[in-house]
């Protein structure tokens, strides 16, 4: 059975590599006459069959994965051809300037299509890009008689090799960046309790999530936390009570001020400061549930360890472009509240994170 299978996959291996062989791009080395592989008509003695393109992909650029349109151009070995008669060096180079004309204008039509600002005009360019690659070689062959004037193809060909020396093959995208970022994360807290907070509550897991902005390098936070404990004394504030042996939950909604005191493309250190209110409410089926919140005070350090960077260069719904990353975080900070003088405490609480943030591109 396993060899079966063994033998599949090599078959579709070999399947994907032959269905990929009639093709031969710019970047594979000059043409040669192998890659004449048709046989000749009889209105025409030479063809270079030629494909330009686009499509959605990513390149991974600096380790940086650009999401957006890319274009493509290669020629169709299987239906090009040069009669025999015919084959020689001029004529060689004679096609070799269509097979640059063809990389140049498909570098051309790269540029255009990251200057654009709407997708849905991706078709029209491409049209256009066409129309003028085919007009560029009717010129080329009206000049040099259809490959009868040598000097004519001569010319053509250094002529196309400067060009192409002067356009890159991938120009990455220079937007302005939106001074504001955005995003989400969501994780688990663990809470060591002290003071009198010991003397009520276990040691607590809490499940948490937030959203973050940050205009320059100022970040805002806004997070919530929510977890649930049973109760080793009873607690008392006012007319609320929550008996021993109870449980209670234990929440939490607090807003952060926090600025990066070290940050690379890997890694962040955000030290952040906050308040919020903590709640403390009763775990039953009931549906009207006590309840009872106070003040609380946050301090602590983040950790941020970033993933590869992602770039959308091109416009997608609503013609957005966009930056961004995901990351891992790691933070240690310390609550504290006081409802009375019996109800009192800080919590020393470690987490961990996943997160994602983004930023809006715009054209220059």
């Amino acid at each position: 059975m396993n060899k079966q299978l063994l033998f599949l996959v090599i078959l579709l291996i070999s399947f994907k590599s032959n269905a990929q062989d009639y093709r031969k791009h710019w970047k594979d080395g000059n043409l040669v006459w192998s890659d004449f592989q048709a046989k000749p008509t009889k209105k025409h003695t030479s063809y270079l069959a030629y494909v330009l393109l686009y499509q959605s992909d990513k390149k991974i650029i600096d380790n940086v994965t650009y999401e957006g349109v890319f274009t493509d151009a290669y020629i169709d070995k299987s239906l090009s051809f040069v009669h025999n008669n015919l084959k020689d060096k001029h004529h060689l180079k004679y096609n070799q300037v269509i097979f640059n004309l063809l990389e140049i204008y498909k570098r051309k039509l790269q540029k255009r299509i990251i200057s654009l600002e709407n997708i849905h005009s991706i078709s029209s360019v491409l049209s256009d890009t066409k129309n003028q690659l085919q007009r560029k070689i009717l010129d080329f062959q009206e000049e040099g008689n259809y490959g009868i004037d040598k000097d004519i193809t001569a010319k053509w060909l250094s002529q196309t090799n400067l060009d192409l020396l002067k356009i890159d093959v991938f120009e990455l995208p220079d937007f302005k960046k939106s001074n504001w970022t955005y995003g989400l994360n969501g994780g688990v807290d663990f809470a060591f309790y002290n003071d009198k907070y010991k003397e009520i509550f276990n040691n607590t897991a809490a499940l948490t999530f937030g959203f973050e902005f940050s205009y320059k390098k100022l970040f805002m936070g806004l997070n919530m936390s929510i977890t649930n404990s049973k109760l080793n004394e009873d607690i008392v504030h006012n007319s609320f009570l929550n008996s021993k042996g109870n449980r209670s939950t234990i929440s939490n909604l607090n807003i952060t001020l926090g600025y990066p005191i070290y940050e690379t493309n890997k890694f962040r250190i955000l030290p952040f400061a906050g308040y919020g209110i903590l709640s403390l409410g009763e775990v039953n089926k009931e549906k009207n549930k006590d309840e009872i919140t106070n003040g609380s005070s946050f301090i602590g350090l983040n950790f941020d360890f970033k993933n590869r960077k992602r770039v959308n260069f091109t416009p997608s719904i609503f013609n957005i472009r966009e930056e961004g990353n995901s990351y891992i975080r790691a933070k240690i900070f310390m609550s504290k509240s006081n409802f009375n003088p019996n109800l009192k405490g800080y919590s020393i609480n470690i987490g961990i994170a996943y997160g994602i943030e983004g930023r809006l591109l715009s054209l220059k």
